[in-house]
């Protein structure tokens, strides 16, 4: 992504194009029956209509409902998840167009995991309630020091890591607090990232704690996070391994991580899921439905300089030359 020439940032365009696909004809039904989970244009084009409207580009994570259409042009792919336990399909000029149908509403197919995919999609389909003004990007000057995450919200137990934006230069002071003490205290972190060190107070659930990064002549910035219960937090992980399972063997790896985060973000466990979506995009870097993904995630966590490079890198994905 360094050498790639950008602009400025067209988040507008995405978050419109997420709602405009979220909201139903007056024909059709208010049920998704799929998703567009992964779009690879190689040196052609995607396209998608609903039952009464007429073909246009396809967006990563629309919604789409029983009758509508998505087409593939020259060696272009584009994946749709389907609802109801029905796994995925591939997409290409081959078998295109291809029409969805409507979701099972049979006995086999389990009402907590028509739920829990429905929550997902309802997340993954969501853009901002107001298209972000554009965001210039600069490479140049160390950025401000901002925490990244864990970043106003909840959290599952486990190892953590705090990360901030900042200058690999610059030598933080990190302070965990609750309401009257410190628990951690660490001084001279070299770069932007350090893991809660073992020997530390164990962190309680239920508490809210506060994140401080400060360094020398700069003003600090903080966060808060509280961690889930052992209840909650097992169920939550019970959750994401049914409906994974629901998913069926066909479905590749980054429609999974499409779906867990979407899951994830829905219960507001914004740093796990931005861990999948990491996770995700190191295997499939060029994949633009996860950079739009990741970047509707620093949204939702009130990133906008992060959320607008993702954003323009999806972009580019989306739009780059194909001769």
């Amino acid at each position: 992504m360094s050498g790639r020439p950008r602009g400025w940032v067209l988040i507008g365009f995405l978050a419109l194009a997420i709602l405009a696909t979220a909201v139903p004809s007056l024909s059709q039904t208010d049920e998704t029956a799929g998703m567009i989970t992964e779009i690879k244009l190689g040196r052609g084009t995607v396209e998608m209509k609903t039952a009464d409207g007429d073909w246009h580009r396809a967006a990563p994570l629309s919604a789409l409902r029983a009758g509508d259409q998505v087409r593939a042009v020259g060696d272009a792919t584009v994946v749709v998840l389907l609802t109801g336990g029905r796994g995925a399909v591939a997409v290409k000029a081959k078998n295109s167009p291809y029409t969805v149908g409507s979701p099972r509403t049979d006995a086999s197919t389990a009402q907590k995991m028509r739920t829990l995919l429905s929550a997902s999609f309802g997340f993954l389909a969501s853009g901002p309630k107001e298209p972000p003004k554009a965001v210039t990007s600069s490479r140049s000057g160390a950025p401000p020091a901002e925490v990244l995450t864990p970043r106003n919200g909840l959290i599952l137990p486990g190892p953590l890591v705090f990360e901030w934006l900042g200058s690999q230069f610059s030598r933080y002071r990190v302070r965990v607090a609750d309401s009257s003490t410190v628990v951690f205290e660490r001084k001279g972190v070299v770069g932007g990232r350090l893991p809660y060190p073992d020997e530390a107070s164990a962190l309680k659930s239920g508490v809210r704690y506060q994140v401080q990064v400060e360094t020398s002549g700069a003003k600090p910035t903080e966060a808060w996070f509280e961690i889930v219960d052992a209840a909650r937090a097992a169920e939550v992980r019970e959750n994401l391994k049914q409906l994974e399972a629901s998913l069926g063997p066909r479905v590749s790896p980054s429609s999974r991580a499409a779906v867990r985060t979407g899951a994830l973000a829905s219960e507001e466990l914004f740093h796990d899921a931005r861990l999948v979506v990491l996770a995700a995009l190191a295997k499939d870097p060029d994949e633009p439905t996860l950079h739009m993904l990741l970047g509707n995630l620093y949204l939702k966590t009130g990133l906008p300089r992060l959320a607008a490079q993702s954003l323009d890198e999806a972009q580019f994905l989306l739009s780059r030359d194909k001769k």
